[in-house]
């Protein structure tokens, strides 16, 4: 089975930290020049900058999946990724309705910005996307693998807004695929906080700017390059069926 180097944490300029030069265009770009083969975009709480990045790889040949990193009632980022838009479409329209109508303070944040395959701006989002939807980390999760996606506990390893970081630990009950880490050397120093075992770490960028896109990933070997054969691979980490760099 082939290989896939993945990025599956790529923020765009429709998140308030994004680059403001991380259009759809730029960010295809920068991936094709970091010979990655799959990534996904995960704007905060919201996913609608997908479709144009998705239309963006198609004629490049680049693999693109439409994700989210959404925000939970604990204020645990959580890494939700989808092979069709119209799935992650309906996962942001459920968590937009769970976010407190606070207004983007943009000399502040930031601009959030949709922009299409050209760089044209398609709309400007005004709600506060840096915020927590009013979900669980373990519904959240179970919403996501009962729709088909990909759930990944988003930098375990950072001192904020992560699933240790929170909780103090990482609960058998929640249904994650993996669990991401920053520094994949010192992995093996939190599985005394990881309640269930078998749980692989992953390593992607959490790219905000272009020059980040690829920095970090996870290499899967696969034979369908998609959520459901990164579901297998994940898997079978503990076998080494995937590699990481």
């Amino acid at each position: 089975m082939p290989d896939f180097a993945c990025d599956l944490h790529i923020h765009s300029i429709l998140s308030p930290c994004g680059s403001l030069d991380m259009s759809p265009r730029v960010i295809v770009q920068k991936a094709r020049e970091a010979r990655l083969d799959i990534i996904a975009v995960t704007d905060h709480n919201m996913t609608e900058n997908a479709p144009y990045v998705m239309e963006l790889g198609e004629r490049t040949g680049l693999i693109v999946l439409a994700g989210m990193e959404l925000q939970t009632q604990e204020e645990i980022h959580l890494l939700a990724v989808f092979d069709e838009y119209d799935r992650a479409c309906e996962l942001q329209s459920m968590i937009y309705g769970l976010l407190p109508d606070v207004p983007n303070d943009t000399e502040f944040w930031g601009d959030q910005v949709v922009v299409d395959t050209e760089d044209n701006i398609v709309r400007m989002e005004d709600r506060l996307l840096i915020n927590s939807a009013d979900i669980s980390v373990e519904d959240a999760a179970s919403w996501i693998k009962a729709h088909g996606g990909i759930a990944i506990a988003s930098h375990i390893d950072s001192p904020t807004f992560s699933i240790i970081s929170q909780l103090g630990f990482i609960p058998e009950s929640i249904s994650l695929d993996a669990l991401e880490v920053r520094n994949i050397d010192r992995a093996g120093e939190l599985m005394p906080f990881i309640m269930k075992q078998g749980i692989p770490f992953v390593t992607f960028s959490d790219a905000h700017y272009p020059d980040d896109i690829g920095r970090r990933r996870t290499v899967l070997t696969m034979d369908m390059p998609g959520c459901a054969g990164i579901e297998s691979a994940l898997k079978l980490l503990g076998e080494r069926n995937i590699k990481t760099g």
